[in-house]
């Protein structure tokens, strides 16, 4: 099973423990759950929030999302999930099932991590190719006896720069697949 799989799995999970929850009646029951910020609903309900992670994480297998905003909504999801876990925890709805909210967790804690470390490594490379093209560009200008040989060697490390560049973005594509 895929780790977005897994999350979906766990948030179908969380929403029949929080429909639980939320059938009891409870005096003490917060009105709002979560800073409004966080989510985009405003309920006593537990379940509306879990539906609300449930949004974002079908949201998050739309092609037509950038890559930063594809990148914005895994970290907003891991911090959905976090809240939606310690809320669970502190209504004392967290028993044996509760592990696998952990499992979730660290699910979406192992994709938000890969998914970041690839967009910050194509990012530095993309920077790296832009440095690249101006240093040929101020070689090509200059008219020293080694401009040439200069300019070739730039060129060789920025083929190198552009293979890497096609590789980190095979990669991000293999890991939206699996997700």
């Amino acid at each position: 099973m895929d780790l977005l799989a897994t999350l979906k799995h766990q948030l179908q999970q969380l929403r029949q423990q929080a429909e639980q929850l939320d059938a009891k009646p409870n005096a003490g029951k917060p009105q709002n759950w979560f800073d409004s910020s966080l989510f985009s609903c405003r309920s006593p309900h537990l379940a509306d929030y879990v539906a609300d992670a449930q949004r974002n994480l079908r949201h998050l297998s739309d092609n037509t999302l950038s890559n930063a905003s594809r990148q914005r909504l895994v970290q907003r999801l891991s911090e959905q999930t976090s809240a939606l876990t310690r809320a669970f925890r502190n209504v004392d709805t967290r028993r044996t099932p509760g592990a696998k909210v952990t499992k979730a967790k660290a699910v979406l804690q192992q994709v938000s991590a890969s998914s970041q470390q690839l967009y910050q490594q194509l990012s530095d490379t993309q920077q790296f190719e832009r440095r690249l093209l101006d240093m040929i560009a101020l070689a090509n200008r200059d008219n020293a006896p080694d401009a040439v040989p200069r300019t070739l060697a730039l060129h060789a490390r920025l083929g190198r720069c552009r293979k890497a560049l096609s590789e980190i973005e095979r990669q991000i594509q293999d890991l939206e697949r699996r997700g």
